[in-house]
């Protein structure tokens, strides 16, 4: 699982709005990974920049910010087209390390509800 390290500093206007942003955050994360040490599973953060321009399946950057109004990201160099969402995950996931080729890229042979022959 690849969760971004995200630091929440510009969020707050006073000093103690911000400590307790950062308290929430980090404890959200410190129970993140307690359950998934405890159901078995991997947690990897990763840090956060970048990951709304980056293509997940080229790495190219794009010279330009999307503006939050624009929900589609398309590569100017391999020309994917993906959800602004969904390409920021795929980003992390690489940068994770993990490989995300298999997750929505692929179809199961046999449809959902039957079983294998």
């Amino acid at each position: 699982m690849a969760v971004e390290d995200f630091k929440p500093k510009f969020l707050a206007k006073s000093t103690m709005a911000r400590k307790a942003a950062d308290a929430a955050i980090s404890a959200t994360k410190a129970e993140l990974i307690n359950m998934a040490r405890k159901h078995g599973r991997d947690v990897r953060l990763v840090h956060p920049a970048h990951t709304t321009v980056d293509c997940a399946r080229c790495g190219a950057r794009t010279k330009h910010a999307l503006p939050l109004s624009e929900r589609t990201c398309t590569c100017t160099l391999c020309g994917a087209v993906s959800p602004r969402d969904k390409n920021s995950a795929g980003v992390m996931l690489v940068r994770a390390g993990l490989n995300p080729a298999g997750v929505d890229r692929g179809r199961p042979d046999v449809p959902p509800g039957r079983r294998a022959a």
